[in-house]
């Protein structure tokens, strides 16, 4: 292996064990409150070695909410892939955000602390936020992919536009998400288990989909 290898495998180790160090810091302190100086401490760098390789803290944030989506994506991948029908297919993928979301706390952090869009905003041109908007619309495709196969099979009938409809399920998951696991129900209004209560989410999503519009609708 010739030096420039050598060197370019050197910063990939270093900017792994970074971000690592970024998501460990993120989970023990909050995302508000974390700094560079913080996860310049974790990893055990100077923050101007840190400053190096990411130009921000909003920068890092990416970088791991990117690295995330692409293993989320991974396993919707799986499920839009699978040879169940597109009801299923489509419960199949909220079940799969839950999980994730339940076994990804930097993950759930994000998604229900961070407004995206301002991270987006400032540095729209770095490769890391090309990542994260590449890996994005993948995953939302995949979803758009679900439903189309569904219409296309006759089991969903959209009310608008299929990106409309796509958004309002992403929706969906990630305000079930986020309701079942801050246990923001009233207190004694369901006694049910929280995976029964997301199947009964989909399934009032899949009857919707499933109805179709009146000739009024229609026109």
């Amino acid at each position: 292996m010739g030096t420039i290898q050598r060197k370019e495998r050197e910063r990939d180790q270093r900017r792994k064990a970074i971000l690592a160090s970024a998501r460990a810091a993120f989970v023990k302190h909050g995302i508000a409150t974390t700094t560079m100086e913080r996860i310049a401490q974790e990893a055990e760098l100077a923050k101007g070695t840190l400053y190096l390789y990411f130009r921000s803290r909003e920068e890092l944030l990416m970088g791991l909410l990117a690295d995330d989506l692409a293993a989320l994506t991974a396993s919707m991948t799986t499920v839009a892939e699978s040879p169940l029908a597109p009801p299923e297919k489509l419960a199949s993928a909220f079940r799969t955000f839950y999980t994730y979301s339940q076994e990804n706390q930097f993950f759930y952090q994000v998604m229900t602390q961070t407004n995206i869009g301002l991270l987006l905003q400032p540095n729209c041109e770095t490769s890391i936020i090309a990542d994260f908007i590449s890996v994005n619309e993948r995953l939302i495709s995949l979803v758009e992919g679900i439903v189309s196969e569904g219409v296309a099979a006759g089991y969903f009938f959209l009310h608008g536009p299929i990106r409309t409809v796509v958004a309002e399920i992403i929706i969906a998951m990630k305000g079930s998400v986020m309701i079942l696991r801050n246990n923001l129900i009233p207190p004694g209004w369901v006694t049910e288990p929280e995976q029964v209560i997301l199947h009964d989410i989909v399934q009032l999503i899949i009857r919707g989909l499933g109805r179709s519009p009146s000739p009024t609708q229609a026109n």
